[in-house]
């Protein structure tokens, strides 16, 4: 049985969650991650970091479904694609700087407000031009089979920024939970906290 809520999601009470509906949490998730992040008066590095590794994460599970997904389903989905995926290398850009940044910095702060500017904007393109036409054309045990390998893909997905690294199938596929094995490596060699639960 499927009900919509009022803000117009899809609300699943079987079979699990559509890939819209699980990006869409996410995205909460993550600016709420990095307002703590933006709005910390300590431990602000150990936020910053999980931000990241979240955001990393993520981007690279909607490289891997979601654009490929939206290339077939979108009329404008090349175009569209294309850009966000030029818009998220300029991300993975920004989070590898504010990785390297010292947070008594004032670029820290900087780099904080250059990644809220490109989440909200990443948003603002999925709820807006993506979403609304996956939920049109694609059925829903299509969406829902989509949602479920988001949530498998991010767990074996790189924990740190790589801008330069391939960000379409099939190398990604490839080069991403490989460099997700060496980035947990570091992250459990180094002490680096990269879930919220953790911190």
């Amino acid at each position: 049985m499927t009900v919509t809520d009022p803000e117009g999601w899809e609300s699943e009470e079987w079979g699990g969650r559509s890939i819209a509906r699980v990006l869409a949490d996410e995205h909460t998730r993550l600016q709420t991650l990095l307002d703590d992040a933006v709005s910390a008066t300590s431990a602000t590095r150990e936020i910053a970091d999980a931000f990241i590794a979240a955001m990393s994460r993520h981007l690279s599970a909607e490289e891997q479904e979601l654009y490929p997904a939206a290339r077939t389903a979108l009329d404008n989905g090349d175009r569209l694609v294309d850009d966000e995926i030029e818009a998220d290398r300029e991300m993975l850009r920004v989070l590898a700087s504010l990785h390297k940044a010292d947070p008594d910095a004032d670029e820290f702060a900087a780099l904080l407000a250059r990644a809220d500017l490109h989440l909200r904007r990443h948003v603002r393109t999925a709820d807006e031009e993506i979403f609304p036409e996956l939920r049109r054309r694609l059925d829903r045990e299509e969406q829902v089979k989509l949602g479920n390998r988001i949530d498998i893909f991010e767990e074996a997905a790189p924990t740190r920024p790589h801008p330069d690294t391939p960000s379409t199938p099939p190398l990604n596929k490839v080069v991403d939970p490989a460099l997700g094995t060496i980035d947990k490596m570091r992250d459990v060699l180094s002490g680096r906290k990269t879930r919220p639960q953790d911190l």
